[in-house]
């Protein structure tokens, strides 16, 4: 116990909390033991107040169930050090409680609690929890109108500690009226300053603009100045609408302030600059530009550099390949042609078998039959030149080219050979 528990105190340390997922092998295993434990415990000293209880109302000793003592101090040791670190007991209810308390700051600042008007998880929080207050309403009529209301678990729908906090910030029936379907304020658009402050929020947490669509009406903000922007571009402005109040068009202000803050205008080239610098990294660690496919999303980018580069070089207009991206990749020696490459390394294999079979003659004193027990490589490679020389006097395809054949032949090699 105290070996897991030091390598819990050394979590805690690294990432700040001590909720381990189960992921995390022994140690996330260990921490769950812990919960069951102390579940047990408590269901123990509960059983041990409800003995006293009928103790005291039955007067009746004939028997008297105890809990050594030894284990209650274990217990209530390991507990108190599992406290003094912070430890998460209900992992479900301290989120459910953490979840609550963004709420209520979010109602405090924006008087109304309408998840069609919140970003990101926070929106999605208070929707699961609006279907299943929903469903206790349901449940809670039915109760009034069946006679066997008994079946109805309300607790099971919704435990009441949780209804009573979900009330108390905002819940309540009129949240599902359709005609109309008002819940806490009045529907209406946010403002171009609005949406810009919720961007600086998500730059802070996230470290850039680029907002995805799953951010909900965030998102969609982002990529209606994108669009705005491309017709200020095309149109210098002329045309576009916008749902935002305080003009349609994207004036020179507003652009000024968001590049001010980082915005991305073209995500494409955002995202070709980060697996660009991944490139570079991988560069520095493996002295190379050549990422094997096997190594996941970098390889199949490096794979479609290549793919890019050979439709721009044939003049395809709608090559992703544009002539910065050919200059960065070139700067850092990218590899464009790796058939050059092996091509090149397969000449020098050749010379250097040729610069072997020079030295064979002059030990030797020739250089056409050249034994397998003196050099079985040489042997082979010499075989191997006869036959692609064979194939190219048939008129068949051959890899000695000319240049290679000059240099056989200047040592005799291929003197005497016969089809």
């Amino acid at each position: 116990w105290s070996t897991r528990y030091a390598e819990l105190c050394e979590f805690r340390k690294i990432n700040g909390h001590c909720v381990v997922p189960r992921s995390n092998g022994r140690l996330g295993a260990w921490v769950e033991k812990q919960r069951i434990e102390y579940k047990k415990y408590r269901l123990l000293q509960q059983d041990e107040g409800n003995d006293n209880d009928d103790d005291d109302c039955n007067n009746n000793h004939d028997y008297e169930i105890q809990i050594p003592k030894t284990i209650i101090s274990t217990y209530e040791d390991r507990i108190r050090k599992m406290n003094d670190i912070g430890f998460v007991w209900d992992v479900r209810e301290t989120q459910f409680e953490q979840k609550l308390g963004q709420l209520r700051i979010f109602k405090e600042v924006n008087g109304h609690i309408d998840p069609r008007l919140m970003n990101g998880q926070l929106a999605l929080w208070v929707r699961k929890w609006e279907q299943q207050y929903r469903k206790y309403l349901d449940a809670q009529q039915q109760v009034k109108v069946k006679a066997n209301a008994d079946v109805v678990d309300l607790e099971g729908i919704l435990p009441e500690n949780r209804r009573r906090a979900l009330e108390e910030v905002g819940f309540c029936k009129r949240m599902f009226d359709e005609l109309p379907r008002a819940r806490w304020v009045k529907n209406r658009r946010a403002t171009w300053e609005e949406r810009y402050e919720e961007l600086e929020e998500y730059k802070v947490e996230h470290g850039h603009c680029v907002v995805p669509k799953k951010e909900g009406p965030l998102g969609s903000w982002v990529r209606t100045q994108r669009h705005l922007m491309k017709e200020k571009e095309t149109e210098n402005g002329t045309s576009g609408s916008s749902s935002f109040e305080n003009g349609g068009q994207l004036s020179d202000e507003r652009i000024d302030v968001l590049n001010r803050l980082g915005f991305v205008w073209d995500v494409h080239q955002w995202q070709w600059n980060q697996t660009y610098h991944e490139l570079l990294l991988y560069k520095e660690k493996h002295n190379r530009t050549n990422v094997p496919m096997s190594y996941g999303g970098l390889g199949l980018w490096v794979f479609n550099q290549r793919a890019h580069y050979n439709s721009f070089r044939r003049g395809e207009e709608q090559s992703l390949m544009t002539p910065d991206r050919l200059e960065m990749l070139r700067n850092i020696g990218f590899e464009f042609d790796l058939g050059k490459k092996i091509r090149s390394a397969a000449d020098e294999r050749w010379q250097m078998r040729l610069a072997e079979l020079k030295e064979y003659e002059e030990k030797w004193g020739t250089s056409f039959n050249v034994k397998q027990s003196h050099d079985p490589t040489l042997y082979n490679w010499c075989g191997h030149q006869r036959r692609c020389y064979r194939a190219k006097l048939r008129g068949k395809n051959s890899t000695l080219n000319e240049e290679r054949e000059d240099a056989l032949k200047a040592i005799g090699f291929l003197d005497g050979i016969i089809i």
